[in-house]
């Protein structure tokens, strides 16, 4: 007889394959037909509401990785809130508006001035749209838990309308104004650009010492000594208007090479000692006070340049005497307007000198180009002290990547000094992760005075406000209102670029020669009102629940969003903001096309499909930069694979079970209770890190659950009595049920990162946990003594280690066939009341001795030995009790006898 033909060896058309990048697809389109977004969120829909805000991407080329990540995130977070029974529905945007969307229509070849405003402005309308098209497929493609029907545009009428009525509310309440100040400026975008978007790199940039000679002798310093400046933007030197020093750094009077020197004490040495200059003598020491209005000459041209105080000097390095040029940076603007001198910043849009430098050798010279004549004309006059290029930490366009400079252009500003305190007490409101993260959006408020909101391009929302003949500004609230009227009349904004100003003035102020603004706002101005434009989309009530973005965006989307809504509603827009790191590359090198490291998240989901991108994201640290690369993704595809198997030998098994013969948890073996009680701790381990946003321990602890509590213990000793005993024995039907609900605590904790598998999982069940959330376990086992279950598997840890040693001196094979003596210990005596431990052990026997020579263990004196008998042909275990013509033991003899 073929015993093997009597096993209980169950079969599951349950794939151990996945095949996901076909697979997903299919499952997609079957939700989108089946409305499941929708119906799960009418479940829920009278529910306690938990909101997560997505910020918007930019709606310009295909998804990376970061992307990738970044909705992943999100959509555990929507997940997980929906199948606990709050209401959390998820509503996609896109930023649509600025200049990268510009520079995408320019490379087909228009010419934005070439063409009329309306007509490059619908191009650009065009391109975006497209682009969202695009990239709404794509996410989709990762399984977000969204219809995406309702989604918003920051170019849709209604969302711009909403945001000019924002700006009209900061008009109301005098927070706008225009004024000339030095603002981040990218000469290779021509605009002014906002502090989010600027990044660093290091640059190679000259940086020299200059020679301002004094006028006439000063407080015992003789006339034409040198003031000693340090700089590495040689090209402001044109633009320098005065010296600013430190008022309680010590200054000296250097005499060295018949020639005179004042500097920072402190400094001297290194200055002297780049110049060679080995015998120098210190003549007379001052404060920076006692400098004070000493005049010297311009190292270039015919003007006076002062000594004043300076907030900003120090003697960190340099010379402690800094060149002021009022309209290249912050301080120097600042020390400029306390003194009443005028603003100067002779350089055009595209960073190449104006006329009003006065200097025809530097006209219509680009900024950087300008660097070599500036040195080549202090080097004639002798006032060049040394030339080194060095590394220095420049901003740069984030866009173009290429240097920005700080200059004067008179732009549109938002104050943050007359709301700053308000700002600064709602951020105290906020449950910032991590934690440092509140400091740091403080710091940010806190050294901030204003923002500029104006942009010099086209493709945006229009700043509304108009000028009277004489240039004066005409800006009121009442009036940015009316032309609110006007455009919802039009249904557009685009009129506002074609038409003149009396189209949208009142009669009265009609035909009195009223010209309008031509700025545009930063598109940070338009992401920072989305939650104001979801209130009113989807009447949803503000702070939500959730931002979640890259650490970037706490001077982007954080801020602008913290500043809009402490203006509108006095608090902030968000109960918690929540973010991730960058992603790298495997050497944890940042990804990029030069280096040819990027990673292409629609390549990763056709080679494994999108649940082992989002298991890769639940395994990462995402606080922190994170690295992902070809052998993480295999290691990532080897946990997934270990998932899939474990559910495959489970619904194998579950196959024959009807639930009307599921046994009552009283009934249930003691070992059976004891893996659920596992399992519910398991679930409640789970549910602790995943409402903490802590991905990467419900990995781990997910993984550690499978691998070590059901593979290597619960689902091993139980292949014993799923595969040899009757399919309607009580013991089996235990397990069985045990398993069921095993199953469905996994579905619950797994539904959130692998959705495409859990639906195919559940197309493999007779009982519903795709649309049914309520799969938690709760265990109410009576006079269950779980303390000696514990005290069992400190003693089955210490029986593993005495076998492994034993396997290692070849003494025994498989531990199937072997037999265990055991003496427990005192603590651990009360194990002999388990009377099936052979079979957990996966033994052929256990007997308790006394007097035990066995090796000595926490719980035990330990021996275990081949045991003496035949092999019983059906379920392997060595017996002494054989039914010797039917090769069975007593055991598998009545199973097949019944």
């Amino acid at each position: 007889m073929n015993y093997k033909d009597t096993l209980n060896i169950s079969k599951t058309n349950f794939e151990m394959k996945g095949n996901l990048p076909t697979k997903e697809e299919t499952f997609q389109q079957e939700w989108e037909s089946s409305d499941y977004v929708k119906s799960m969120l009418e479940k829920n829909i009278n529910n306690e509401v938990k909101i997560l805000h997505d910020g918007p991407p930019y709606a310009n080329g295909n998804l990376h990785v970061g992307h990738a990540m970044n909705k992943i995130l999100k959509d555990f977070i929507v997940r997980w809130n929906n199948q606990n029974g709050y209401y959390s529905p998820f509503y996609p945007g896109w930023d649509t508006h600025g200049l990268p969307i510009e520079n995408a229509i320019a490379k087909t070849g228009v010419n934005r001035k070439e063409i009329s405003a309306d007509k490059f402005r619908e191009l650009c309308r065009q391109y975006a749209l497209k682009q969202v098209g695009i990239q709404e497929n794509q996410f989709k493609r990762l399984g977000i838990f969204s219809d995406f029907e309702k989604k918003y545009l920051t170019l849709n009428l209604e969302y711009e309308l909403k945001q000019i009525e924002i700006y009209s509310n900061m008009v109301e309440k005098d927070l706008i104004f225009k004024d000339l100040k030095p603002i981040y400026w990218s000469p290779s975008s021509e605009s002014a650009l906002a502090e989010a978007e600027i990044e660093y790199d290091e640059l190679r940039t000259p940086s020299i010492y200059v020679g301002f000679p004094l006028s006439e002798k000063f407080n015992s310093i003789p006339k034409n000594a040198l003031f000693i400046i340090w700089t590495t933007t040689p090209w402001t030197i044109p633009s320098n208007q005065f010296l600013a020093v430190g008022e309680n750094i010590t200054y000296g009077l250097f005499k060295a090479n018949k020639q005179f020197f004042v500097l920072a004490k402190s400094l001297a040495n290194d200055f002297f000692e780049k110049q060679e200059i080995e015998n120098f003598e210190l003549q007379k020491e001052f404060k920076g006070a006692e400098l004070v209005n000493a005049k010297t000459k311009h190292p270039l041209y015919e003007r006076f340049s002062e000594v004043f105080l300076g907030h900003h000097v120090t003697e960190e390095s340099g010379t402690g005497i800094v060149h002021g040029a009022s309209g290249f940076g912050v301080d120097d603007y600042i020390i400029a307007k306390n003194n009443n001198i005028d603003i100067f910043a002779p350089i055009g849009n595209n960073g190449c000198f104006t006329e009003d430098v006065n200097d025809k050798g530097l006209e219509g010279i680009f900024y950087e180009t300008a660097n070599k004549i500036i040195g080549e004309k202090l080097e004639a006059k002798k006032l060049l002290f040394g030339l080194k290029f060095i590394k220095h930490r420049t901003p740069i366009d984030w866009r173009t990547k290429k240097p920005v400079i700080y200059r004067a252009t008179k732009q549109w500003f938002v104050s943050i000094d007359k709301i700053k305190n308000n700002i600064l007490k709602n951020i105290n409101e906020v449950n910032w992760n991590p934690s440092w993260a509140k400091q740091r959006m403080i710091e940010m408020i806190e050294n901030r005075k204003d923002w500029c909101i104006s942009r010099q391009r086209l493709w945006g929302v229009p700043i509304i406000a108009f000028y009277d003949e004489n240039g004066n500004i005409y800006n009121d609230a009442k009036i940015v209102k009316h032309v609110i009227s006007i455009f919802n009349k039009h249904n557009t904004t685009d009129i506002w670029f074609t038409k003149n100003a009396d189209f949208f003035l009142p009669k009265n102020l009609q035909k009195k020669n009223f010209t309008k603004e031509n700025d545009i706002m930063d598109v940070w101005f338009d992401s920072g009102v989305s939650h104001q434009v979801m209130q009113d989309f989807v009447g949803l009530k503000q702070p939500f629940e959730y931002f979640l973005e890259g650490q970037d965006q706490y001077r982007g989307w954080f801020n602008s969003s913290l500043i809009i809504s402490s203006i509108m509603d006095n608090k902030a827009p968000y109960k918690n903001v929540v973010t991730h790191g960058f992603t790298n590359d495997q050497k944890g090198r940042k990804m990029s096309k030069s280096l040819g490291n990027t990673i292409d998240p629609l390549k990763i989901i056709k080679q494994y499909g999108a649940d082992v991108l989002r298991l890769w994201v639940s395994s990462v640290n995402y606080e922190n930069d994170v690295r992902l690369g070809d052998e993480i993704l295999k290691q990532t595809s080897d946990s997934y694979r270990k998932i899939r198997n474990t559910f495959k030998f489970m619904l194998s098994n579950i196959s024959d079970f009807n639930l009307k013969n599921a046994i009552a948890d009283s009934d249930l073996a003691d070992v059976d209770k004891y893996m659920l009680v596992k399992t519910e701790k398991f679930q409640n381990s789970v549910k602790k890190h995943f409402d903490a946003l802590d991905f990467s321990s419900v990995y781990t602890t997910i993984i550690n659950f499978i691998t070590t509590d059901l593979s290597k213990f619960y689902l091993d000793f139980i292949k014993d009595i799923l595969y040899i005993e009757n399919n309607d024995s009580h013991r089996r039907l235990s397990v069985q049920t045990t398993l069921i609900k095993i199953i469905k605590v996994l579905i619950f904790v797994l539904k959130p990162i692998l959705p495409h598998t859990v639906y195919d999982i559940s197309k493999h069940l007779d009982f519903d946990v795709w649309t049914n959330n309520d799969l938690t376990l709760k265990t109410n086992f009576k006079n269950f003594n779980i303390g000696l279950w514990d005290k069992f598997m400190q003693f089955r840890s210490d029986f593993l280690k005495e076998a492994e040693l034993m396997r290692e001196d070849k003494l025994i094979n498989k531990t199937m066939e072997c037999e265990l003596f055991v003496e427990f210990n005192k603590e651990f005596e009360d194990l002999v009341k388990i009377d099936d431990m052979y079979q957990i052990l996966i033994l052929s026997g256990v007997k308790h001795v006394k007097n035990n020579d066995g090796r000595s263990y926490k719980s035990a004196n330990i021996k275990v030995m081949p045991k003496n008998g035949d092999k019983c042909q059906r379920c392997w275990i060595i017996t002494s009790d054989i039914v010797k013509d039917k090769e069975l033991c007593q055991r598998c003899y009545k199973i097949i006898s019944k």
